[in-house]
């Protein structure tokens, strides 16, 4: 059974952030159509509840298609600056226990909270807003990305499972 350290829990989660950050918001602005790639499959809880859980500007959005399709339809041209990016691990063992250190630092679960800046309509003129997002990571357990290409990691290691959006005035 492999247990972690709190330095290991740090590497990991601030590591996750940092490369999940770069993704996702370069995705925002210019990959549009692979937004919905980095949320959780669509599913129902027991209570009834769905994931992924995304809510943005208070709006409550049904799923991850439904936020792509939102973006690329209805979104100008945004470019993000993320300026804070500030992790916690939320749950540092989310399946039980794991046999190696790998397999421990894929079960655990974190909280991302991002704030900075978004400039609208044009990339230097346009009107500059604020932003603040919330999101729950939690590992992906079908990373499909880089089998039987020699790309390993190459997949989303991370996926969001809820999410809180504000534009900031």
């Amino acid at each position: 059974m492999a247990t972690l350290t709190e330095t290991d829990f740090t590497r990991v989660s601030t590591e996750a952030a940092e490369q999940f950050v770069d993704a996702y918001y370069s995705a925002l602005d210019g990959a549009r159509n692979s937004i919905a790639s980095f949320y959780v499959p669509t599913s129902t809880l027991g209570n009834g509840r769905g994931l992924p859980n995304i809510t943005y500007n208070g709006e409550h959005i049904p799923d991850a298609a439904a936020f792509q399709e939102r973006w690329e339809k209805q979104m100008p041209y945004t470019h993000f600056d993320a300026q804070s990016v500030n992790v916690h691990v939320l749950n540092p063992s989310m399946a039980g226990s794991s046999k190696n250190k790998r397999d421990a630092e894929r079960n655990m679960s974190l909280v991302v909270q991002v704030s900075g800046s978004v400039r609208l309509l044009e990339r230097k003129e346009g009107p500059l807003r604020g932003f603040s997002d919330s999101m729950v990571l939690v590992p992906n357990r079908e990373e499909t990305g880089g089998k039987g290409t020699g790309k390993q990691d190459s997949g989303r290691r991370w996926l969001i499972q809820s999410q809180t959006f504000r534009f900031v005035v």
